[in-house]
């Protein structure tokens, strides 16, 4: 159960969509409860094909903060659905909105909940919010009431983990790790395949550096920016950036780019279809990011699944994943060291002539061998399998308690 899915891209309905297909493939029944959009309408009818396993329920406002939808989670056929299968648990992704229909529905149908801890909320809103309301305070206490109702709680890393238990008082046998897969899709691209996107961003004979995110401003995109114009400066050598992702901020960032000089080295490419973004991974030399946002941050997988190295600001989430150097490189949030960082991959890494290809060199390669290797452990189907187990052992306890139940009501 999620408040926003597909056609929305974002690390949530990727999340949701690789966990479904990788236990689909294990043979286990999936409904997916998303909210409907106007695009996927439009879509729906132009295929004249619904959605397998998808049920989508009603919309209140088809523009809500962010460019997001808001759901209607109220939505009476939501209740319909649920008496219409037998499910034998639910996993919700969101704490609000569709969290209380999950809870109501848990607690209706006597079915356990789990949750998984995706987005750190306090510093989403408050991107938002400017600091109207004390966000950061008011979230864990929020939260706190709401995972109390929940089964098991998900981190998508070990550093979520210990938030979740830290702040959030969730009891640690309570809770567990499940990343986000990574599709083997991203394995299996081919080397020419990556020559092709580097010659459509004429980035044959330079550098080619990456990011992907939604161009909003919890996701600090006009740091990297701020960044690039100092490796400019730095570097003093052709190279090309490539911003891939949309939403509301990106005609500002666009404006900023031109602002600092910086329109001849950044393409805002818009949004990628997620099946062929993997290869814009594997043609890239390096992948920059500096949100502060993430628990997990999906794009760092899928670089490292490319055997890209990462250059990223010390975050919850990212810090579980990168390495500093040994699969690639984390830095404060200033941009003078993140722009000296950044310049010197690009001299080390990408210094070995500009007339070949591959540029990496030997110091390179070891990052990009190592990222890959971390990629590897977060394969889909593994995430799916370690899913299955977590369900059964939540499922197997809540018939245990349901029969203790049953026990001190007849001895009462």
């Amino acid at each position: 159960m999620t408040n926003n899915y597909k056609p929305i891209m974002g690390g949530v309905p990727i999340s949701i969509e690789r966990l479904a297909r990788g236990l689909e493939s294990l043979g286990h029944e999936v409904t997916i409860f998303a909210p409907t959009y106007q695009e996927q309408r439009e879509m729906e009818e132009g295929d004249s094909m619904e959605e397998a396993n998808v049920f989508r329920y009603a919309t209140c406002m088809k523009h809500f903060i962010g460019g997001i939808v808001l759901p209607n989670p109220f939505d009476i056929r939501i209740e319909k659905e649920f008496r219409r299968k037998a499910f034998d648990i639910i996993h919700v992704h969101h704490p609000m909105l569709i969290g209380r229909t999950a809870v109501h529905l848990s607690r209706k149908f006597q079915i356990p909940l789990v949750f998984t801890y995706h987005t750190r909320y306090e510093q989403y809103a408050s991107c938002y919010t400017k600091g109207i309301c004390k966000l950061d305070r008011i979230m864990p206490l929020y939260l706190h009431g709401f995972l109390k109702r929940c089964d098991f709680v998900f981190a998508p890393t070990a550093g979520m983990q210990d938030y979740l238990t830290d702040i959030c008082h969730v009891p640690v046998e309570n809770t567990g790790i499940l990343p986000t897969g990574i599709e083997q899709a991203n394995f299996n691209v081919s080397q020419e395949t990556a020559a092709e996107i580097r010659r459509l961003y004429g980035a044959e004979h330079m550098p080619l550096l990456l990011t992907v995110s939604r161009m909003a401003s919890e996701k600090n995109v006009s740091f990297l920016l701020e960044s690039l114009a100092r490796v400019k400066a730095l570097y003093r050598k052709p190279f090309r950036m490539l911003m891939i992702g949309d939403g509301p901020d990106k005609k500002a960032l666009e404006e900023r780019s031109r602002m600092l000089g910086l329109q001849e080295d950044i393409v805002f490419t818009g949004t990628i279809p997620n099946e062929r973004i993997a290869a814009y991974f594997k043609a890239a030399d390096g992948f920059l990011f500096a949100s502060k946002t993430e628990t997990q941050g999906i794009v760092v997988l899928e670089a490292f699944a490319g055997a890209t190295p990462v250059i990223a600001v010390k975050a919850s989430g990212v810090e579980d994943l990168v390495d500093d150097g040994v699969n690639g490189i984390l830095t404060g949030e200033d941009t003078e060291e993140y722009a000296a960082r950044v310049t010197e991959f690009l001299k080390e890494a990408c210094g070995c002539g500009m007339e070949e290809m591959p540029y990496r060199n030997a110091c390179c390669s070891q990052m990009s061998e190592n990222a890959l290797q971390k990629a590897a452990l977060y394969r889909e189907e593994a995430v799916a399998l370690k899913a299955v187990h977590y369900y059964n052992s939540v499922i197997a306890e809540n018939a245990i308690q349901k029969k203790r139940n049953i026990r001190l009501l007849l001895e009462g």
